[in-house]
């Protein structure tokens, strides 16, 4: 078995081999169910493969990514990605979609046949702006991608996917409002108008837009993204992922890679949560208050209650900090 050969073809191919590349490189059907039980290559779909110690290093997103090309590469005829599967090529979040089912639009004229782990499209395509290559699967565009996405999807899933191509792509606002006339009378056009609305490109992470989102569900003022704390002196004394100006408030959320993505040069994990306190503790001292939000908290059954807390942290805040008065609509 020439295992650096295939490593080259799964490479060339954007992360997986077929099986009749595996023959190609000198392998036999027999070569791929002894690599599959000891546990080299993983069986992707039918006919295609990965090497496991590389697809586990993949997110959700990317392993789809990877998916997604070896369904384009075994279909018969001219296809594109679209919807979930375009937004995982392109890099933006996949929250809340289903990432079993591989989403193509035909290019070709024929008629799509049942295959298992694909769901065929017959989306309304225009003429050739509606798609572009990347690598060497064509997919959607940056804007119809977006579109798509949010009308197939839960409001979560629609806010997150546009903030992280508004933050990967801060010009493309205009781009989305040219489209909207053409997703008019599209089903799920409502909640996607409604999640394009609530998209903000400020929003670092899916966490902070699934947090922000809850906050427009429960009535909190929609607040400002990535707020920089200065001192009096006008030192920079940090960044916080929400700010409520009108009540002296920060928010920020608390991921589980939040510590590990920021570390230092030589810096453990315990450091870089003492670095995070002397932080929030400098920030509160311009005279400003703070909640946290974690996933669990922000999810559907607790958030509620973290928002009634919210609610109660930013009156706090308002009454010590401000001389106004400021009410949160109930």
């Amino acid at each position: 078995m020439d295992v650096p050969l295939l490593l080259s073809a799964a490479a060339a191919n954007g992360g997986f081999v077929t099986r009749a590349q595996a023959l190609d490189c000198g392998w036999l059907d027999r070569d791929l169910r002894a690599a599959s039980r000891s546990g080299l290559l993983l069986r992707l779909r039918q006919g295609a493969y990965v090497f496991a110690d590389q697809h586990r290093l993949l997110d959700r997103a990317g392993r789809h990514a990877v998916l997604a090309r070896a369904v384009v590469h075994q279909q018969r005829g001219s296809v594109a990605l679209a919807g979930p599967s375009a937004a995982a090529i392109r890099g933006l979040s996949v929250y809340g979609q289903d990432l079993e089912a591989v989403h193509i639009i035909r290019l070709d004229g024929t008629s799509s046949r049942d295959e298992a782990g694909i769901c065929h499209h017959r989306l309304p395509l225009g003429i050739d702006e509606d798609l572009e290559q990347i690598g060497r699967v064509w997919v959607t565009t940056l804007a119809r991608t977006v579109w798509d996405v949010a009308c197939m999807s839960t409001l979560t899933a629609g806010v997150c996917t546009a903030d992280s191509a508004l933050r990967l792509h801060p010009a493309l606002g205009e781009e989305l409002l040219a489209h909207a006339p053409g997703y008019r009378r599209r089903p799920g056009s409502r909640v996607a108008r409604l999640a394009l609305s609530l998209a903000d490109g400020g929003s670092e992470s899916e966490g902070e837009s699934v947090t922000r989102l809850q906050c427009y569900r429960h009535g909190i003022p929609r607040p400002t993204l990535q707020y920089e704390v200065f001192s009096t002196s006008g030192r920079l004394i940090g960044r916080s992922d929400f700010h409520w100006p009108e009540y002296r408030h920060l928010g920020e959320f608390d991921g589980e890679v939040k510590y590990q993505r920021f570390l230092r040069e030589g810096e453990s994990a315990s450091d870089a949560v003492v670095r995070e306190k002397i932080r929030e503790d400098g920030m509160r001292a311009q005279r400003l208050g703070m909640s946290r939000f974690t996933w669990s908290g922000v999810m559907p059954a607790n958030a509620a209650a973290t928002m009634r807390q919210l609610r109660r942290d930013l009156e706090q805040s308002r009454s010590l900090y401000t001389n106004g008065r400021v009410v949160i609509p109930l």
